[in-house]
């Protein structure tokens, strides 16, 4: 009777454990545009920003990790018709010494901003189409990485 106890605990133990691992960052990463809709005049370079909220707790890996294995956070901006975007603009990142690594790391924590420009040849409404890829860590482990999808709504004024 012992062991069927002692092997339920273990199964329902490595259950709780592979539930958890199998979490999303999506979970505790959120991403939001900073103006809905953007207002931008024709044929000017107007500045987007993509908010990034963090749960406490929890980092993500810069652009750049420390390691290559590592997934870096990115932010890839569908081409449209008629709209130029500029490159993405990453915050500086905190390099910090965790217990699961040996070298430090460099993250983000907290909120972060990423920035981009968006010019659009003519006047009208747009809507861009965007994909955050990143990967949330604690302490002890990483959660699954995630694509965030983002809606940002554009305003050409002429």
């Amino acid at each position: 009777m012992k062991l069927k106890i002692t092997l339920a605990l273990f199964i329902l133990i490595g259950c709780l454990s592979a539930t958890a691992a199998a979490q999303g960052s999506d979970k505790v990463v959120h991403a939001k545009v900073g103006q809905s809709p953007y207002k931008i005049k024709q044929g000017v370079a107007a500045p987007i920003e993509i908010a990034i909220d963090i749960d406490a707790g929890y980092h993500i890996n810069s652009n750049r990790p420390a390691e290559e294995f590592l997934i870096g956070t990115s932010l890839k901006v569908d081409k449209l018709a008629g709209i130029t975007i500029g490159r993405v603009v990453y915050p500086k990142a905190k390099i910090q010494k965790f217990k699961f690594s040996d070298k430090p790391m460099s993250v983000y924590e907290g909120k972060v901003v990423l920035k981009f420009t968006a010019r659009a040849a003519a006047a009208g409404n747009y809507a861009l189409k965007g994909k955050l890829t990143v990967q949330a860590c604690n302490d002890e482990a990483c959660l699954r990485p995630s694509t965030i999808n983002i809606d940002i709504p554009i305003e050409v004024v002429k």
